[in-house]
């Protein structure tokens, strides 16, 4: 059964008329319990009733931002993000470890930026007010460099180590930059889904299982086998990408030949 307490606490972000300016800001876990007013018995996996009743909080108290903290995740804070963003347009931001690689994921699946403990308020407050302005996260759309790879995912297109390129489609390159933007992660096909899609519009390319297969033939077309092994299966338990990438200095075009 899930526990649940009638109040939450309100955060004080500086001045305004004259006026203290409060900001509700409900903090929660991976699973969507709130600490102190939203708590799963030990065993509950009930996790569409949890869903179902943070998001009657979040609505009962006018919550201005979540922040989800993230410092114990068991690798489901993407999907966090994205069953948040699914159902609201609430400012996100996201508590993590500074060692955790899927910061970039967390924020293509709809966080408006991701913080590390101790966290200050003033920087709450800011990441805060520039969701209020621009409606929504910045894009991290870098060009990506790997094993001799450069994805540029503004351009929808792949540069090979031979110089050659090669187009992808919105849902190629939102794949490959989710994948290459957190190597040696194991990521389920519905992980995937969610986090290049996180609003769930049920595009029709968005099969997971096709648009690796796509991709593996993409890379192989310019590196060969090795390329195409840069994507894994991990039997049972979904993909996972076997290269580092980095950010990369702009591609110059290759020579013509005289």
């Amino acid at each position: 059964m899930l526990q649940r307490a009638a109040s939450l606490a309100s955060v004080k972000f500086g001045e305004r008329q004259g006026a203290m300016a409060t900001s509700t800001v409900v903090v929660a876990r991976e699973d969507l319990t709130i600490p102190g007013a939203l708590e799963a018995s030990p065993g509950d996996t009930a996790s569409a009733q949890i869903e179902n009743e943070f998001f009657k909080i979040i609505e009962q108290h006018k919550a201005d931002a979540v922040v989800l903290d993230l410092t114990g995740s068991h690798e489901q804070g993407v999907t966090a993000v994205g069953r948040i963003r699914r159902r609201s347009a609430v400012p996100i931001v996201v508590v993590c470890s500074p060692e955790d690689k899927l910061m970039a994921a967390y924020r293509k699946a709809g966080a408006t930026a991701c913080m590390t403990p101790p966290i200050d308020l003033m920087r709450l407050k800011e990441a805060f007010q520039q969701a209020g302005q621009s409606g929504q996260p910045a894009e991290e759309t870098e060009d990506l460099s790997f094993s001799g790879f450069v994805l540029q995912p503004r351009e929808q297109r792949l540069i090979g180590p031979s110089g050659a390129g090669i187009a992808l489609s919105a849902v190629e390159s939102q794949v490959l930059q989710h994948l290459a933007g957190t190597p040696g992660v194991v990521w389920p096909a519905k992980a995937i889904a969610e986090a290049v899609d996180p609003a769930g519009r049920g595009d029709a390319g968005l099969a997971v299982g096709p648009v690796i297969a796509r991709l593996r033939k993409k890379l192989a077309s310019l590196a060969g086998p090795a390329g195409q092994r840069l994507i894994k299966t991990e039997i049972g338990r979904g993909y996972i990408f076997a290269a580092e990438a980095v950010p990369a200095w702009p591609v110059a075009p290759p020579a013509r030949s005289l």
